[in-house]
């Protein structure tokens, strides 16, 4: 295939009707609205359907500033695809490469292509295809990937199939050019390059390069210099530029006059040859091809990982709103930081209004007890040691180390500044120590009445310990309805006598209250813990629920401890332990709470 048919600057030449079938008619609609800024003009009509394009995969018209793609590029059913969407795209990477590559031509060449005699115009030619795919990559670096997927399918149609110099010269423009223009990567085009330097020799090679990357700074409207870049490169084949090109023989392309070269090259068959050219295109094609899924696959793959993280921001964001929602309706409209006695249920059914005051009791002795120890066991898992620093200075205070002295006065003795610091000291630093939340949930259901006593001191004893460690606590019930116990900062000075009622439901909602109130689910809210008392007997739907709740927490760092009577049924990443008696709460929960402050 001649170059000459990727543009045609015949002022006569007759563009493709516009398609008659409306799929290939919208498609070049929508191509023609996006081409404009990929070309840097206005005023171009894109046509694509099958047959278009003169006989090549696409052409430029430049009189007429018509695009034409063949529309057997696209690859599929223009009818299965959004032409504008910029993700579809990917679906057909090959014919927005050979857009790409024409409005390349559309805006980079304004020479006056064609013009001169026949070998100078086509070695010109050659010179061209890189030059204007160097000039958009410069402009728009992003169409490297479409200009790569075009290249695996015109590139093929313009390697002459003969090994004779000009036919080496002639694939080195279109393939080598294209590496120093950024298009193919050096390694994919090494056996190529091997080829083509066994037919010119390296240094005849090197000669070429020079004229390509001098074509590839040759302003976009300087006909001269194209032309005479053309006639150097005649000349340093040894064809002379101003005498007509040979007919080719049967079954042969164009390329020079069989003899051409300066004697260099001995070419690998000849004319005559055996296609070596050929096949090093071809694996330059396959490398490309190849390199190009990878990269496809590896983008496919982050564009998941970005919509899988989006998915989880919002995810995250949604539950964050729930937990909000259910501890203002739970603990009030400041959502748990002060009063408010619940007045507000935001209309979820599973919160009373005016929830009933609760019957209270003195603690015992044991209760207190065990409230002192696991107090004690809360401050000295958040104790931090202090740090030492050791710092260096020029001057005292300090440590004279003899050493870095020495090493100064030599500096100042060779007329330097002296950069030795002689001066050592060690300063301890205190670590501040994590603020702790602690959130208790209590069941007072039906299935866990026997169990009502320890769930009541329990749940005092984790609440009166947490206040005297410094902490921040509050504890919701959770059966027939959710009700606030106690809210944060407001430390029970009694036991609160849980009530039974009638059914088993708002452990979800019980979560994100203790959640969104004491900040649970918050990677800097220091040490935190969640409490959960109960037998777990709980419908499908609030284990499932539930679960997910916890599941959030422990991903955060939360620590998760689960107290419940002999045959309990605990939700999973909690650690489940039998309650018998409040001195076992104490030490079970200061356990818990030790393992949650040491992962802060």
């Amino acid at each position: 295939m001649s170059l000459s048919k990727h543009l045609n600057p015949d002022p006569d030449a007759a563009s493709t009707p516009l398609p008659a079938d409306h799929a290939w008619l919208r498609m070049s609609a929508a191509l023609s609205a996006h081409i404009p800024p990929i070309a840097g003009r206005e005023d171009l009509l894109v046509v694509i359907e099958p047959g278009a394009g003169a006989g090549a995969p696409a052409c430029f018209i430049r009189e007429r500033a018509t695009l034409e793609i063949d529309g057997r590029y696209l690859g599929i059913d223009p009818r299965s695809v959004d032409p504008h969407d910029p993700d579809a795209r990917e679906k057909y990477p090959v014919a927005w490469g050979l857009l790409v590559h024409e409005a390349a031509h559309s805006r980079h060449t304004r020479w006056e292509f064609g013009t001169g005699p026949v070998r100078v115009a086509e070695a010109a030619a050659l010179l061209e295809e890189s030059r204007i795919e160097a000039a958009q990559l410069r402009r728009r670096p992003g169409d490297h990937r479409w200009l790569r997927a075009a290249v695996t399918k015109i590139l093929l149609d313009d390697i002459p199939t003969t090994d004779d110099p000009w036919a080496a010269a002639t694939s080195a423009a279109l393939v080598l050019a294209r590496v120093d223009a950024g298009v193919i990567d050096p390694d994919e085009a090494e056996q190529l390059r091997r080829a083509v330097a066994r037919i010119l020799r390296p240094a005849l090679l090197k000669t070429l390069s020079s004229i390509w990357s001098d074509a590839h700074q040759v302003p976009d409207d300087d006909t001269d210099a194209m032309l005479a870049l053309g006639r150097r490169w005649c000349e340093a084949l040894g064809v002379d530029p101003d005498s007509p090109p040979p007919s080719p023989g049967p079954g042969q392309a164009r390329s020079g006059n069989g003899q051409g070269g300066s004697g260099q090259g001995s070419g690998d068959g000849g004319p005559a040859g055996g296609g070596v050219l050929r096949k090093a295109a071809t694996s330059v094609v396959g490398a490309v091809a190849v390199h190009d899924a990878e990269a496809a696959q590896a983008a496919a793959a982050a564009a998941a990982r970005a919509q899988q993280r989006s998915q989880q921001r919002k995810a995250e964001a949604d539950q964050q709103k729930r937990s909000r929602d259910a501890a203002s309706a739970i603990f009030g409209g400041d959502g748990g930081t002060g009063g408010g006695g619940g007045a507000s249920t935001n209309g979820n059914p599973l919160v009373r209004k005016q929830p009933p005051r609760s019957q209270t009791r003195q603690p015992s002795d044991d209760e207190r007890t065990a409230a002192r120890q696991l107090a004690r066991a809360l401050r000295e898992a958040a104790y931090r040691e202090p740090t030492d620093a050791v710092t260096t200075s020029v001057t005292p205070p300090g440590r004279l180390v003899t050493r870095a002295a020495l090493a100064a006065d030599a500096q100042r003795a060779a007329g330097q500044i002296p950069t030795s610091e002689p001066w050592r000291r060690t300063e301890r630093r205190r670590v501040p120590q994590p603020p702790i939340h602690v959130g208790i949930v209590a069941d007072v259901s039906p299935s866990v009445e026997a169990f009502a006593g320890p769930i009541a001191s329990a749940a005092w004893i984790t609440a009166q310990a947490t206040a005297w460690a410094g902490g921040t606590s509050a504890t919701v019930t959770f059966g027939q309805y959710v009700t606030a116990v106690t809210r944060p900062g407001q430390p029970p000075e009694r036991v609160h006598l849980f009530g039974e009622e009638g059914n088993t439901q708002g452990f979800p909602l019980a979560v994100d209250a203790l959640d969104a109130a004491l900040g649970l689910a918050d990677l800097r809210g220091g040490a935190r813990l969640l409490v959960v008392v109960s037998d777990g007997e709980f419908i499908a739907g609030e284990i499932t629920e539930g679960q997910k709740r916890l599941d959030r927490l422990v991903r955060a760092g939360c620590g998760l401890l689960w107290l419940g009577p002999p045959n309990s049924r605990p939700l999973k990443g909690a650690h489940a332990t039998v309650l018998g008696d409040p001195g076992d709460a104490g030490r079970l929960i200061a356990r818990a709470a030790a393992t949650a402050l040491r992962n802060t």
